[in-house]
């Protein structure tokens, strides 16, 4: 779940919930969140600050699909958010 607000402050902020209960490894916690993180840094706008949350839900899947759903929900995330 990908949770976006504009924060009035000029800079972009990320906040990451990877639950123990919902991912179980923490290897796995440590490459979702990495993901995250390098995404939201490659796609971030420079000029806009808002707020960004990823919380993972249950039944997330530890594979090979996840960077391609992060980076798809990051970019429709920005072109909603460019859009407001």
């Amino acid at each position: 779940m990908f949770l976006a607000k504009d924060n009035g402050r000029g800079f972009n902020r990320l906040g990451l919930v990877i639950s123990k209960k919902n991912v179980q490894h923490a290897v796995d916690r440590n490459r979702i969140k990495r993901h995250i993180r390098e995404t939201f840094r490659q796609l971030q706008a420079p000029d806009r600050g808002m707020d960004v949350i990823v919380l993972a839900r249950a039944g997330v899947r530890q594979d090979e699909q996840i960077p391609g759903t992060i980076d798809a929900l990051f970019r429709e995330l920005s072109a909603k958010m460019e859009r407001a």
